[in-house]
């Protein structure tokens, strides 16, 4: 069986990074190819991409790096992940950390990597998804001990699907009138979410509410 990579990050240092530390992981494995590219087209032509299921392949995708209405870009990647030989990793900066339990249950069949682990805590991570041949998924390090950390503190830091689509519509310049009578819900109620939004943020107004956005959705 053989291997093929495929890595979407506008970052190409970080991009080169994964292939050095990709290629000395298959050193005794066959690996036949292993791209980067910043180009989201390439990226969902992988995910299309049916035409062999001869090979394993990896794609590793940049949460920053997706178009700016990523939830359609995920929901696309989800029928990718249920494939036996096709592995989506997801790789997250720190700002990325609250949207992270809610990115979990939209893709449960992905592998999650945080872009500030060590090297050798990424290079653990690798290995980890290269010997789990079937079900399970793979998390680094630091994503573990957050995870744990939240568990432990109690704490309610993550955000929900609907505050993550209402953050989109918001940062669009939307107003709230205006998504509603898009999208046929009643103001009140995205009143509510914007407003329980902020509060889980610890915000008391809108500019500030639009900076804490652009941290999250840049």
């Amino acid at each position: 069986m053989t291997y093929q990579c495929f890595i979407y990050d506008k970052n190409c240092f970080f991009s080169q990074g994964i292939v050095t530390l990709t290629l000395r992981l298959f050193a005794r494995e066959t690996l036949s190819g292993c791209a980067a590219s910043n180009d989201y087209s390439q990226m969902v032509a992988q995910i299309r991409d049916n035409s062999s299921n001869e090979h394993h392949l990896w794609l590793l995708c940049d949460l920053d790096s997706l178009p700016r209405e990523r939830f359609q870009a995920l929901h696309l990647m989800r029928g990718f992940c249920q494939h036996r030989n096709k592995k989506l990793i997801i790789l997250l900066g720190e700002h990325n950390m609250p949207l992270f339990i809610t990115l979990y249950s939209l893709l449960p069949n992905a592998h999650w990597l945080h872009k500030k682990e060590s090297v050798e805590y990424a290079r653990l991570f690798f290995q980890e998804l290269l010997h789990k041949r079937h079900n399970g998924n793979c998390f680094s390090h630091s994503l573990t001990k957050y995870t744990r950390n939240r568990l432990q503190n109690r704490t309610d830091d993550a955000i929900s699907g609907n505050e993550w689509w209402l953050m989109e519509e918001i940062i669009k310049g939307k107003t709230l009138s205006q998504i509603s009578c898009e999208v046929n819900v009643d103001v009140r109620r995205l009143s509510y979410i914007k407003r329980h939004l902020m509060k889980r943020l610890n915000i008391r107004n809108n500019i500030d509410l639009f900076a804490a956005i652009k941290g999250i959705i840049p």
